[in-house]
């Protein structure tokens, strides 16, 4: 009988040490996103600027996003932070991270996600939106890469965004 309950337990525990359904959206969202991210001069001048963004403005989406950091559930928080300081330890010559380290990122970003209010996670979106120009910047990034990378991308995205939100406090 022994051997069965504990037979039974593992088995009945597999699934919940496994069942992540963030961290398989993370891999979907990785595998489909790195192709066009791959594409990306990640040197570019661009990338360390925002240009004519007003500074006001900017502190206003960095005090969002810090109120939303404060929310978040530390274990998630501390997974994220290692996950991208292993990342910057692995960058190539062109920016770059390899895929296994781009999807714990986007694994421990959705956890990080999923552990504060859905309301704070708008009010970091809207605050950005109000810095950057999305319809501007959507359209010259697009124009640099393969417009279908780009485009699995975007949809791979909003369905990892699907799963976070599903899980979200």
């Amino acid at each position: 009988m022994s051997t069965a309950v504990g037979a039974a337990a593992v088995l009945g525990a597999a699934p919940a040490a496994f069942a992540d359904k963030i961290a398989d959206a993370a891999t979907k969202l990785s595998e489909a996103s790195y192709p066009f991210l791959k594409e990306i001069d990640w040197t570019s001048p661009v990338y360390g600027s925002l240009p004519n963004a007003n500074p006001v403005k900017v502190l206003a989406v960095i005090n969002k996003a810090l109120v939303m950091g404060a929310s978040m559930d530390s274990a998630a928080l501390k997974k994220g932070v290692l996950a991208h300081a292993s990342a910057i330890g692995h960058v190539d010559s062109k920016g770059m991270i390899p895929l296994p380290d781009y999807t714990a990122i986007n694994a421990a970003i959705g956890h990080m996600v999923a552990s504060v209010p859905k309301n704070q996670v708008i009010d970091v979106f809207n605050a950005a939106g109000d810095v950057v120009r999305k319809e501007e910047v959507g359209a010259y990034m697009k124009s640099l890469v393969n417009s279908g990378d780009a485009e699995a991308a975007y949809k791979a995205f909003w369905e990892f965004k699907d799963v976070v939100a599903a899980a979200q406090r």
